[in-house]
């Protein structure tokens, strides 16, 4: 459905001032954070007095942003999901299951309208610890998160329905389906069957839940977030009264996001938006070319080395090969490189800065795993596995150039030349310098390192003249937009995170896996089998979340270090975000190019198996992990 044609309908054009409202105090917001985390450093080493004010301001208004952005998400129909069921059918049945979707996302909405409510009234009396504000007041956010849903997808139907695209039929059959599957679930979740099953296996039949009704949603199209959350829901019900757990289901997503750390996420992406639009790309890019233009197949080179130092900035698989391959896609087809070949490196070397420090998944696991690895050290730890990534690319583009008889594309201009574009980029790459170093040497927290890097880019950008005020305004909008869709997906995964340990599906599974095999090494080779199967179905974020519960007690049960486990998680999932069908920065990467996903497939094949050796190599050999860490004694 596109946002012109819901923009068509009376209910959107009524609408469009609010949403205006709803972008400017969602970047207002984001902005402030900014001030408030510069603030807080400038307090704790300029007036040795740390502002708890800020700390509690940051933490609050975290969860807003997250909240208030994953509205504006469903606003924009823009939250992650497997459409992959929709694409398959018929055109008529395509509509009848949007509408489905659409309907599924309203009940949840109305879900976190009611336990908004109830969460209100409840906690209306107590108050912050230092702003002395009512934390029902704060927890009023969920209440209109659940509205913009629900008028979201209101609107969206509404707009199929005048717009001819989809009929009153569609939606009537949609309703009879949710309503027929909304009473037989009710009515088998009350079955003296059910209820045996529950009595005499509860972690088997909680698991079957959780993962069958996940699957579902999966399968059918809906947001993730959604599909996670109604999981939860559905595998708490087994053993709690339905009714009874629905209210609490606003408040633990509200108390999944009350986390300092989580701060982190947004400072790293705004850091990053801010320094692409700087033009950072190019420098970097010429300067990689510094790098690589000796080695044949020069260009695809550069791109990989590029596209591994915008990862040190960004930390995004999309925003690299966006950025990156838009800049080298063109000259490579001016210089009659293979294309296929040219979007197969692009897309296989950009998630390679999902290892290379600043990493928002290392973060999130980080988080997820109670601060077990630090930060900082899981930062250390991806160097070599991000370098180990990138250079799989290098030599398969060696070996193809070799092959095909591509020159060498060396820098004119000797020295000179050399240290012109080594100086060009040094400012954007001292940004690395300073984060990391003063990471490492306690000067500041990762989440304040988070918004120095902010500041950093900030000023970086005016020195370049290269930010005006309505650039600004989208690179805000953008990095809300892209926060409220992580965060969202965490919130949601601590409503599935709550019932799997309520049901003890953790432990299960880690009986099931070692009733297979005690070895270690049999032990990590199923779950890198597992994880790169998911990879392939999942995305990122939510494959961390559902998955880093289950197989982290099992792995440090087993003496795996959690630095090293956050390493091969990752590792394994960032492959999963070139392979089809839910590889978006293989999309992003051919969206570019303009080549088909089945001609990349073949060179993208020889570059893939490389790099599953080497997470092999990261999963038995620990040191290539841990050496820097426990270099600098983490």
């Amino acid at each position: 459905m596109t946002n012109q044609a819901i923009a068509t309908t009376p209910l959107a054009r009524l609408g469009g001032i609010v949403i205006r409202g709803i972008e400017v105090f969602l970047v207002t917001l984001l902005a402030l954070m900014v001030v408030a985390i510069a603030w807080q450093v400038f307090a704790r080493y300029a007036l040795s007095a740390p502002s708890m004010y800020s700390e509690e301001f940051l933490r609050f208004s975290l969860i807003w942003l997250g909240l208030l952005s994953a509205g504006y998400c469903f606003i924009l129909g823009r939250h992650m999901n497997l459409p992959l069921l929709i694409e398959m059918l018929p055109p008529s049945k395509q509509r009848v299951l949007e509408f489905v979707n659409s309907q599924l996302s309203m009940i949840f909405g109305a879900i976190l309208i009611w336990g908004g409510c109830t969460s209100v009234a409840a906690n209306a009396m107590m108050k912050t610890a230092m702003t002395q504000i009512p934390v029902g007041w704060l927890q009023a956010v969920l209440v209109i998160c659940g509205v913009m849903i629900v008028c979201a997808e209101a609107t969206r139907m509404t707009a199929r329905i005048q717009s001819g695209e989809a009929s009153v039929a569609h939606f009537i059959k949609a309703t009879a389906i949710v309503i027929a599957a909304v009473f037989a679930v009710t009515t088998l979740w009350q079955s003296a069957w059910m209820l045996d099953k529950v009595a005499d296996h509860l972690e088997l039949t909680s698991t079957i839940v959780l993962f069958a009704t996940f699957a579902i949603f999966l399968i059918m199209g809906s947001p993730i977030a959604i599909g996670l959350a109604f999981a939860g829901v559905l595998t708490l019900g087994l053993q709690l009264d339905l009714p009874s757990v629905m209210p609490t289901v606003g408040e633990t997503m509200f108390n999944g996001l009350d986390s300092f750390g989580f701060l982190a996420l947004p400072f790293f992406i705004l850091a990053g938006n801010i320094m692409n639009a700087t033009g950072l790309a190019r420098r970097l890019i010429d300067f990689a070319m510094l790098l690589g233009g000796r080695i044949p197949g020069s260009l695809w080179q550069t791109n990989v080395l590029a596209n591994m130092l915008f990862g040190t900035l960004s930390g995004s698989g999309i925003a690299a090969a966006t950025a990156i391959g838009g800049i080298i896609t063109p000259v490579a087809r001016e210089k009659g490189y293979d294309m296929a070949m040219t979007t197969a490196v692009n897309a296989a070397s950009a998630p390679s800065g999902m290892l290379i420090p600043p990493s928002g998944a290392l973060i999130v696991y980080s988080l997820i795993t109670g601060g077990s690895a630090s930060i900082i050290a899981l930062f250390m730890a991806g160097y070599l596995p991000g370098l180990i990534m990138g250079m799989s690319v290098m030599v398969v583009a060696w070996w193809y150039a070799r092959k095909h008889g591509y020159k060498t594309e060396k820098v004119e201009g000797g020295f000179p030349e050399a240290l012109r574009l080594f100086l060009r980029a040094a400012p954007s790459l001292l940004l690395v310098v300073i984060v990391i170093a003063g990471i490492l040497g306690g000067a500041f927290t990762a989440i304040e390192g988070s918004g120095i890097a902010v500041v950093y880019s900030l000023i970086l950008a005016v020195i370049y003249r290269a930010l005006t005020p309505r650039k600004l305004f989208g690179i805000l909008l953008d990095t809300t937009f892209i926060t409220g869709a992580i965060l969202f997906l965490i919130s949601a995964s601590t409503m599935m995170s709550w019932s799997m340990t309520f049901a003890s599906i953790p432990d299960t599974i880690g009986m099931l896996l070692t009733s297979v095999s005690d070895n270690k090494i049999i032990i990590l080779l199923l779950i890198n089998v597992v994880l790169l199967v998911v990879g392939v179905f999942m995305d990122m974020s939510p494959a961390m979340l559902i998955f880093t519960p289950i197989f982290y007690p099992v792995v440090t049960a087993m003496g795996v270090d959690p630095v090293h486990f956050g390493v091969i998680l990752v590792y394994n999932l960032a492959l999963g975000v070139v392979t089809p069908p839910v590889g978006t920065v293989l999309f992003v990467a051919c969206s570019i190019s303009g080549e088909r996903i089945g001609s990349v497939i073949g060179p993208l094949l020889p570059i893939f198996a490389l790099q599953v050796l080497g997470l092999l190599v990261v999963t038995f050999v620990p040191a290539v992990a841990l050496a820097i860490p426990h270099l600098f004694g983490l």
